[in-house]
């Protein structure tokens, strides 16, 4: 079953946001009452520093797992009051593009797969021709990650959140 990514609007922006904010946080679900989870999320509360490589490198693994993931509205925006501004920064928009290949790539609707060993860390969804691969190599190789995705629409690769902030 193709994982979900969901919102909680901690800081209430959602109820005043226009319709460009909205549009942005299209490829998560915001959480109601009426939202029910059958698994335990992950859950990413806190912005992530850019001066620390691992808080970027925890939403890229968590975003490629088979288990839910929460954002908190401050996990994406932090403190700031420009919601729209917030959204356009490249480590946020590194996230939200994470979100639309979750929700949208023909992948994750297939089987999943992870191994960890020496060589780091590799997740793979493969569904029929359409492949999400991750690889979080060694630290000592001195790459942060690869990101691969394959499918109908062409084959991709990210090695950054600065790549991943591109649009697509």
């Amino acid at each position: 079953m193709r994982p979900v990514t969901y919102l909680f609007d901690d800081l209430e922006v959602l109820a005043t946001a226009d319709d460009d904010v909205r549009e942005r946080l299209r490829d998560l679900v915001v959480m109601t009452p009426e939202t029910e989870m059958v698994d335990e999320p992950i859950v990413l509360n806190a912005m992530p520093s850019l001066d620390h490589a691992d808080d970027f490198m925890d939403r890229v693994v968590a975003m490629l797992t088979d288990i839910p993931v929460v954002f908190t509205t401050s996990a994406l925006i932090g403190e700031r009051t420009d919601v729209a501004a917030a959204l356009a920064e490249p480590l946020t928009k590194a996230t939200l593009n994470l979100a639309g290949l979750r929700r949208f790539h023909g992948a994750f609707d297939g089987d999943y797969e992870w191994e960890s060993d020496e060589n780091g860390l590799l997740v793979e969804w493969v569904n029929d021709d359409q492949i999400v691969r991750l690889h979080v190599p060694d630290p000592r190789e001195g790459t942060d990650f690869v990101l691969v995705a394959k499918g109908p629409f062409g084959d991709f690769q990210w090695r950054s959140f600065a790549e991943l902030d591109a649009d697509f």
